[in-house]
């Protein structure tokens, strides 16, 4: 209801300012071509001309759009003949004497007189004819230009359903992964289990505070990543090869919540650290965020080139939903070493 109140209003400005713009250019016109505005004639020039107009906008168009195309030739091809038809038939005699008398012939010094008012033929043709174009032209328009607008909600509202079914489906990976970690430890009895699962607890509130949040800071994204980093840095400390470089203002911009955190997953679900070290990088330099993660794996006979490839393929399509043509994914896989390069421009 707000929404068609905001249109009806916008449509009621836009057309109140043609209207004013052409009834001041018509007496601007008339004053520098006659000396006069014309006041009389004018007002009720354009009185039949808003009455034409609106009966042809308000009523005949909306009615004529919503018949099928047969009817639609039908009715137009009625009209124009039946308009036309009527237009010669009560055309005008032409005069027998000059139009203008001796004494109202313009002259040195002299004006046109015009106070003998408009004739039924230039009310209901001259004016009409210019009536009934320009409120079809407008009328069409106005339908372009909502139907455009209409277009742009539906596929706002398509992406942004497409992006809430994708960071639903992310929660349920991240926790499931995370509960591996937990239960890894806790097979070897590991003394450092307590502490994961604070870590851990810490991790899914921020996944849970920021699951229906539109961006989150920077800062507070790199902070998470660096806590799942060390739940796994306790996880393999036996390999001691887990790298981590972070270099930037962070604090500073915005990002959508979650999105580096799936690479990181990602790298530590399939990463074998008993073959070479796993290397995160993130560098960020006027808004421009280089993210990279390189890691070593064993490929598995059983697996295939779609497993767990869940996370990584949601993550660039809310790359593409939410930064398109701002950023750039090089994913390099050699078959044992597995290599992604994210570069993000992001604002402030």
């Amino acid at each position: 209801m707000r929404s068609s109140f905001k249109q009806i209003k916008s449509i009621y400005i836009y057309h109140s300012i043609i209207w004013v713009i052409l009834i001041l250019s018509k007496l601007s016109m008339d004053y520098s071509v006659f000396g006069s505005i014309l006041l009389g004639l004018n007002f009720k020039m354009f009185l039949v001309f808003f009455i034409l107009f609106y009966l042809n906008y308000g009523l005949f168009l909306p009615f004529l759009i919503k018949q099928k195309p047969k009817t639609i030739i039908i009715i137009t091809i009625s009209f124009v003949v039946i308009y036309v038809s009527l237009m010669i038939a009560l055309l005008p005699p032409l005069p027998k004497y000059p139009p203008f008398p001796p004494g109202d012939f313009p002259g040195p010094g002299r004006m046109m007189r015009f106070d003998r008012g408009l004739n039924f033929h230039d009310i209901f043709f001259k004016i009409g004819i210019f009536s009934l174009v320009f409120s079809t032209m407008l009328f069409f328009v106005d339908k372009w230009m909502q139907n455009g607008k209409m277009i742009r909600e539906l596929e706002f509202e398509r992406q942004s359903s497409e992006l809430k079914i994708l960071r639903e489906q992310i929660n349920p990976h991240f926790f499931f992964n995370a509960l591996n970690s937990i239960y890894s430890l806790s097979i070897t009895q590991s003394k450092d289990t307590p502490r994961v699962i604070l870590i851990l607890s810490d991790i899914m509130r921020y996944v849970i505070n920021t699951k229906n949040r539109q961006k989150n800071n920077l800062n507070d994204e790199i902070s998470n990543i660096k806590k799942y980093v060390e739940i796994q840095s306790i996880r393999f400390k036996v390999f001691n090869n887990i790298y981590c470089e972070f270099y930037g203002h962070f604090e500073a911009y915005e990002i959508e919540p979650l999105l580096l955190l799936t690479f990181v997953e990602n790298a530590f679900k399939h990463a074998d650290l008993r073959k070479g070290p796993l290397d995160i990088k993130a560098y960020l330099e006027n808004g421009l965020l280089d993210f990279s993660i390189r890691n070593f794996y064993e490929k598995k006979k059983t697996e295939t080139p779609d497993d767990n490839k869940l996370g990584i393929k949601n993550t660039t399509m809310k790359l593409d939903l939410l930064y398109p043509d701002q950023y750039q994914l090089d994913i390099d896989d050699n078959g044992s070493e597995y290599k992604i390069n994210l570069k993000l421009q992001l604002n402030s």
